[in-house]
């Protein structure tokens, strides 16, 4: 990784996500960089705090189980996050920047699909259940080995159970009747899928309220997590050039065309290159 970042990432959130990057499939990885992201926008997070909150919730559950089949697990688990806690989407302020952080859902009981899913798959996992994201194209599920058979629950709808058709019915009406399905989209999403589909939840924000240094910071975290694309470089610099921050933006995307000479815009990004130089 570049020795210049992070430029606009706060770099207690940069340096908490990239500590996570060895053992990213490991079961809080997930959860320790979704807190990562949160810490660009909120400043100090106590992780311990956020840790305890899930493990409550597991706790919640634990106490109630009488029988260790998964069906029963399920169904106290239900109870207690959208009975009882009462998790559901934000369906009054949908794109809100907040809707993304793992602590700010936590407290509001409010948020996107990948967040409340993500609360799912972490609360879940602490009981033993195998759980799954789910990236459906516009709206995140997470999918639970229950008896032998997936569950797939839409956590943004108050854990309401979800059959296949009717997650190729969410598709249709979310992307048009022009979308193709394919069994390929209920493949489980790794953990830096997860990540990376909140960064670019919050890329859209920041980007069409113009925030570009927040775009910025996405970009970078982006990067730690796909060092070898290097169109992130090319993205990062233009963005950097954008914010007035001329030295790291030439940086970058020097770096980016010595690696991508053939890339179909290098006569244009030589001309920014060479007024970023001047």
């Amino acid at each position: 990784m570049h020795q210049s970042l992070p430029v606009c990432c706060a770099p207690q959130a940069f340096q908490l996500l990239q500590r996570q990057l060895g053992c990213l499939e490991c079961p809080d990885a997930l959860m320790i960089g979704a807190v990562a992201v949160a810490t660009h926008a909120l400043g100090d997070v106590d992780l311990s705090a956020v840790d305890a909150r899930l493990q409550g919730y597991a706790d919640a559950v634990r106490s109630r189980v009488r029988r260790q089949q998964p069906q029963a697990v399920v169904a106290h688990l239900h109870d207690v996050l959208f009975e009882e806690e009462g998790f559901a989407g934000n369906t009054d302020d949908y794109y809100d920047a907040a809707n993304n952080f793992l602590p700010t859902v936590l407290e509001t009981k409010r948020g996107l699909p990948i967040i409340l899913s993500l609360i799912y798959k972490d609360v879940a996992g602490r009981l033993g259940l195998r759980v799954h994201g789910v990236n459906l194209p516009g709206h995140f599920l997470v999918s639970v080995e229950c008896g032998g058979s997936p569950l797939m629950i839409d956590a943004f709808a108050g854990g309401r159970v979800i059959h296949v058709e009717e997650a190729r019915e969410l598709l249709r009406r979310v992307l048009g009747e022009q979308v193709e399905w394919s069994e390929e989209l209920l493949r489980p999403a790794c953990h830096r899928l997860w990540l990376t589909r909140i960064l670019q939840n919050l890329l859209n924000i920041h980007s069409t309220r113009g925030q570009y240094r927040h775009v910025a910071a996405m970009l970078e975290m982006q990067m730690l997590l796909w060092p070898d694309e290097t169109q992130l470089q090319r993205d990062l610099a233009l963005v950097l050039a954008r914010c007035g921050l001329s030295q790291p933006a030439r940086q970058w995307l020097d770096s980016y065309l010595k690696a991508n000479p053939d890339d179909p815009q290098t006569r244009d990004l030589r001309q920014l290159l060479d007024v970023l130089t001047g």
